[in-house]
């Protein structure tokens, strides 16, 4: 079962994200690009001017300590990422960052979160058949008219299977276990930090486990039979939420008359 962009569940629009900044990447390009490429988990090269990828970074046991989404615009390098999360990401990247002469600046630009409808957006970081998530970076004078507010974002993460830390979950779980592997990770680029540890559970592991949004009512209770991962997000009368369940369970999961959908 899908939700769609017309039941006024998920609805287009935009809002100003103040929970998150935007680090700009300073040095010279070719140094830049290098320093990303080694570190991020996602393929820089691929990443065009005024587009976006989803990312993280890994520690060298493979499990993700921060995660964030690449931004390249006006031909430079940003990490739009949540401020819980920046000290983080730069004390983890430090000693790297002054080996490869890069330099991370918390930047002033106000960061706008938009939904739009499939095909309605010239880049976006990731879409579904219904509707498409972009990013795009303000000047500070910049006055946005926020038509959707922070739920709806989120639910819209959510149902895209988009997975965001918080600070408590820094080096709690691998990408594999969260769903990052399918939209975090690229397994062509060459290496990255913890690179070989994701690769092995990528192709020799056996996963027992699936990551899911769970779209349900408000009746619905939380289980031993889920997991779940982050915060409930509650709009109208509906709830929305990712979750870890054990595939042995996956059928038993489908019988809980409060959950309307499993994406």
């Amino acid at each position: 079962m899908k939700i769609a962009t017309d039941n006024n569940f998920i609805t287009p629009g935009s809002l100003e994200i103040s929970d998150w900044r935007a680090l700009k990447v300073n040095g010279e390009q070719t140094k830049v690009i290098d320093f990303l490429q080694g570190q991020l988990t996602s393929d820089i090269n691929l990443l065009d001017d005024n587009n976006l990828q989803l990312s993280c970074i890994c520690d060298h046991k493979g499990q993700v300590v921060a995660d964030f989404i690449a931004l390249k615009q006006d031909n430079d390098f940003f990490i739009i990422i949540h401020k819980d999360l920046v000290t983080i990401f730069q004390n983890e990247l430090e000693v790297f960052a002054k080996f490869g002469s890069v330099i991370f600046e918390i930047s002033d630009y106000k960061i706008i979160g938009e939904i739009n409808k499939k095909g309605g957006s010239g880049h976006f970081f990731h879409s579904n058949d219904d509707f498409e998530l972009s990013i795009c970076l303000k000047k500070p004078d910049f006055e946005n008219k926020n038509t959707i507010n922070l739920d709806i974002w989120n639910a819209a993460s959510k149902i895209h299977g988009i997975f965001y830390l918080e600070e408590s979950d820094s080096r709690k779980f691998r990408p594999l276990e969260i769903n990052y592997d399918n939209q975090r990770v690229s397994f062509e680029k060459g290496c990255f930090r913890g690179q070989e540890i994701v690769a092995r559970m990528k192709y020799l592991g056996v996963d027992r486990r699936k990551f899911c949004t769970f779209i349900a009512n408000n009746d619905f209770l939380e289980n031993d039979l889920i997991k779940i991962l982050g915060k409930i997000i509650t709009i109208d009368d509906k709830k929305v939420f990712n979750g870890i369940i054990k595939k042995d369970d996956v059928e038993k999961v489908k019988k809980i008359s409060e959950i309307i959908s499993i994406l």
